[in-house]
């Protein structure tokens, strides 16, 4: 009813939305191309869905970025904080889309049947596995290279008349296509306040290799991607207002 009522999507997304928080990028794409090609979701309802089950883990978010990066766990919780709030926020802005779209309901599912649901679940699982895993070392080489060859440099000059320090910048360029090398580099900065607002900025985006990963699959079942774009920036938009709040009360 949650589902229904807030995100105006059929009550199964709950179960996409929860597995999404806790496994994080780009298993919310996925789970919501997969209940696409059996018809269990419309084309509106995938479209809401994925602008909100999308997000990273907490297992990143806290102990990776928090934890590790940036030697605070407090840090990290509320990094995820940051992260779990926008993605509701969007999810409710969302709903709007094509609203008087209704969901459809649970005597409408279409399920398709497989005769072998462990073989098929492995397949999935192994292939999907693979292919994030491959993206992720493509973008990190990428990126690489691409600092360089300094293609980087005209945005960085940019940005830097925005925030007139030079590692802030290569750090919020990075995190737009690579959001964990994007976080060691801010972390790296230490710039106080603006750490998290920063920090949650590239999480909630989630990178340019993310967002790849997760059209893939979108494309998969016809899902538009460009609404899922927009999304991610707005959720990008959001975490960075919220760390700025969570920042002040909390860190300093």
């Amino acid at each position: 009813p949650l589902m229904r009522k807030c995100f105006n999507v059929n009550g199964v997304c709950g179960y996409v939305f929860f597995l999404s928080v806790i496994a994080g990028y780009p298993m919310g794409a996925k789970l919501v191309s997969d209940l696409k090609n059996q018809k269990i979701l419309s084309d509106t309802e995938s479209t809401r869905a994925v602008a909100f089950c999308s997000t990273s883990s907490p297992v990143f978010l806290i102990t990776s970025v928090g934890g590790i990066m940036f030697n605070s766990t407090v840090f990290g919780i509320l990094l995820f904080l940051c992260n779990f709030l926008s993605a509701i926020l969007v999810g409710l802005i969302f709903s709007r889309y094509k609203k008087f779209e209704r969901p459809t309901t649970e005597s409408e599912f279409i399920s398709s049947k497989t005769d072998n649901v462990l073989s098929d679940s492995v397949y999935s699982a192994i292939s999907s596995s693979l292919f994030v895993g491959a993206m992720i070392t493509l973008f990190y080489v990428l990126t690489e290279i691409l600092v360089t060859l300094k293609i980087f440099t005209p945005i960085i000059s940019l940005l830097n008349g925005i925030f007139n320090n030079t590692s802030i910048s290569e750090g919020i360029v990075l995190g737009l296509f690579e959001c964990t090398k994007g976080a060691q580099a801010i972390a790296n900065c230490k710039i106080g306040l603006f750490s998290l607002p920063i920090t949650a900025f590239i999480c909630g985006f989630g990178g340019i290799s993310v967002i790849m990963q997760s059209i893939a699959f979108l494309k998969k079942a016809k899902i538009k991607t460009a609404p899922f774009v927009l999304a991610k920036t707005l959720s990008a938009v959001l975490n960075f207002c919220l760390g700025i709040i969570f920042s002040a009360l909390f860190l300093y």
